[in-house]
Order: structure tokens, then sequence, then C-alpha cells
């Protein structure tokens, strides 16, 4: 009896968290709407008119056709998807400090042969990572009345840094999102500092995840030409503790020359109500500029998990734009969630270049572990490779091809796997007072 009477006080006492979190979010946005309009009113009713008149609209279409093939010995098909993603926005002029900006997400499948992971054809094709849906994907209020400052209320796109822990996941045909308030500023001279709290990501499946409190700082110094040192700190605190973390980082990225550099390093331990996290990040690459031709190497190195502790994880790469590193097969997306086990060593080199109009990008990954030597050694390799052109002021056309090739041995939680993307791009803004400006200029 005691232990339910314990349980459900628990249950309260988290309802009246979540009810407290909600009605503090309410209270600020309704000061914020107040000072507003009791600021409009002290404007002459023209420049009310302009506030909306002039503001800016903004729409981004991408046709995509995805083939993706894994060898995961199951009897399933390749995926084949053929989607559109449109995004919808509208920013109004600045008012007293203040302005909105409000966007619209839709996400239409054209061919839907492939497993959505939200169960339509599970297990009878590949997977695709693009449920269809709509949603309000960005509605928040900027105040800039604070000298230097900017603070943003509302649901809002993140891009913090390289996007190696707070991202929006951008190759996909839905982006993340964050729920929160963030607040940057640029007082101190070379400086900038930015400061955030949230409490709800909206993912690229179309789901929404609470948490108790995500609290985000990073601080970046340009002060020295051609370099920037950033610091920074991210704290979760999830609903339980499955993600209870306390990151700690600094990052080091510029050129000298033409020798281009970027190196990250983390540490994460644990927070709130996690226990015993130690746990190691590091991540680096060193490229050289030979006139349109960049070829680069670089390392990532990713703790794993404790597997003499029960529930331990490895290092959690957070709300990071996975994608963009280690490999576009996306073996090892688990990264963000810590679901790495066995940790993960990326030993990789790249090649850019230009050419004819063309952008041009191949890189090779060997993927070892840094926990276990199982695998014997290593998960596997993979060979990576991308080709671009923008065919006019609006319009981008991408290919893309990802090839993974598992070493085979007992336990190896990869797969062999193909993946392919063809991709139209059209993005497109200008003042509502001339829609058609952007096609006159």
């Amino acid at each position: 009896e005691q232990s339910v009477t314990v349980y459900y006080k628990n249950v309260k006492t988290n309802k009246v968290n979540r009810m407290n979190k909600v009605n503090a979010r309410k209270v600020l946005i309704l000061l914020l709407m107040v000072n507003f309009l009791a600021l409009s009113a002290q404007e002459k009713a023209a420049d009310l008119g302009d506030f909306f008149s002039k503001g800016v609209y903004d729409l981004k279409l991408r046709l995509s056709y995805e083939y993706s093939d894994v060898d995961n010995n199951q009897d399933s098909d390749p995926g084949k998807g053929l989607t559109l993603s449109s995004y919808v926005g509208y920013r109004t002029a600045e008012l007293g400090g203040f302005s909105f900006y409000t966007q619209f997400h839709n996400l239409l499948k054209i061919d839907d042969r492939y497993n959505d992971t939200h169960g339509k054809y599970a297990g009878e094709y590949d997977k695709i990572a693009d449920p269809d849906g709509s949603r309000i994907q960005q509605l928040y209020v900027d105040f800039t009345k604070i000298p230097d400052t900017k603070i943003r209320l509302g649901r809002q796109q993140l891009l913090i840094d390289d996007v190696r822990f707070i991202g929006n996941v951008g190759w996909r045909q839905t982006a993340q999102v964050f729920d929160g308030i963030t607040v940057s500023n640029k007082s101190i001279k070379d400086t900038t500092l930015f400061l955030g709290y949230i409490d709800k990501v909206a993912t690229i499946g179309f789901q929404e995840a609470e948490f108790d409190g995500i609290w985000l700082a990073n601080a970046k110094y340009y002060g020295i030409k051609g370099h920037t040192q950033t610091a920074f700190a991210y704290l979760v605190d999830s609903e339980g503790t499955s993600r209870d973390t306390a990151t700690f980082g600094a990052r080091a990225n510029g050129q000298f020359g033409k020798l281009k550099y970027d190196m990250t390093y983390a540490f994460q331990s644990d927070y709130e109500d996690s226990e015993d996290r130690a746990l190691h990040f590091f991540q680096g690459y060193l490229g050289y500029d030979f006139g349109g031709i960049e070829p680069g190497i670089g390392y990532s190195y990713i703790d794993g998990a404790d597997t003499s502790q029960t529930g331990d994880k490895g290092f959690d790469t957070l709300f990071s734009t996975a994608h963009k590193f280690n490999g576009w097969a996306d073996q090892f997306l688990a990264t963000n969630k810590g679901g790495v086990t066995n940790g993960l060593q990326d030993f990789y080199a790249s090649l850019k270049f230009k050419t004819g109009g063309f952008n041009f990008l191949m890189a090779y990954h060997f993927y070892d572990t840094t926990e276990s030597h199982g695998y014997s050694n290593a998960y596997g390799q993979e060979l990576n490779f991308l080709v671009s052109r923008k065919l006019n002021k609006q319009l981008t056309a991408t290919a893309k091809v990802a090839y993974y090739d598992e070493f085979s041995h007992a336990g190896n939680p990869t797969a062999d796997e193909m993946v392919v993307w063809l991709r139209l791009d059209y993005a497109l803004s200008g003042p509502v007072s001339d829609p058609f400006k952007p096609f006159n200029d």
C-alpha cells in the first residue's frame, strides 16, 4: 500500500510539474503579447499595417526519391520512396522590437513502398524514416529591443555549431524542431553567447518527446582572424532517467592559410537521476584547399557503455544531425541516444572538388569499436559519394550514394546496405507585397 501511495504521489507530482511548465510558458507568452499590444497601440495605424504588409514569405520544396536496400537477413524488399516535402513560412516586419514567424510543413508520399517507421509495410520493405503528415513546424516571437540581444520564444529550429549535438536532422524530409526559449547576445566584442531552455522536441517522425528540461549554453569567440573557439554545456533532464546527462566540451575550428582544421572534445557525466557516467567524445578533421580541390582526413571517437553495469549506455550525441557524421548509410544513428554499446571509432578520408558548375564529395570510412574488440576488431567500412549542381537561383539538384560493407562476424550489429538519393530542392523568399520580386532580381 505504501509503494502504491508513493507511486501515485510521484505521478501527481510529475503532472503538477508539467502543468507548471505549461502555465509558466503561457504566462510568458501573455506578457509578451500584452507588451506588444501596448507598444503597437502607441504607433500609428499605418505602422501596424506595415507590420504585416512589409513581412516576408519563404517557400521550400524538396522532391526526393530514396532507395534503401539492407541485407539484414529479413525477407523484405528494398524500400522505394518518392516524397514531396514542403515548408511555407511568413515573418512579420518588426514593431516595437517584436516580430513573429510561423511555418507550416507537410510531407506527401507519392510512392510509399517503404517501411516508414510508423508500422506501414514493416517487415515487407526496408526502412526509410519519412512518415507522411503535417504540422506547425515553427511558431515563435522574437524580441530585439535589448541592445545586441535576441530573445526567441516558441517552436524553433536550432542549428548549433556544426550540429554535432544540437541540430535539425535536415537531410530527412521532416526536420526536427524544439519548443522553448533561447537568448543570443553579442554585447561582448568578438563573442556570441547563446542560452536556451527546451522542454519538448518535435522529431522527424511527427512525434513529440517531452523533457523535464534541456539547458543549452554556448559561447563562441571570433577574436583571432580565421579561427573560432567555442565552449559549450548541454544539460538534459528527461522524464525518467533514460537520457539524463551533462555534456561539457570545446571546439576549435578555422584555417592556417590553406590548411583547414576542426576539432571537438566533449565529456559526459551523470546528471539528475542518472548515475556513474564518465564518457568521452572526440572529433577531428584536417583538410587542405588546393584551389577548389580539398582532400581531408578525419577521426571520431565515441565512448561505448560499461557492459558490467546493467542498463548502462554509451556517449549520447543528444539531438544531433547524426546523418552528417559517421557515414550516410546511417548505421550508427544510435549514438544519438547512447545506443552504440561497444562505442565507435571512425577513421575516414574525403575529397571535395568543384568543376563545370558541379560540386563533388567522396569519402571512405573505416569503423572500429572502442569498448570491446569484438567483431574481429571492426564493424565495417563505407563509401560515400555526392554530386550537386545549382540549376538556377531557386533550384538545386543532388544525387547521393552510400554503400556500407559489414565485416561478417558473429554479433556485429551492422548490416550491408546501399542507399541512393535523387533530389530537387526549390527555395524562394521575398516580400509579401511583391511576391514576384525574387523572379525579377
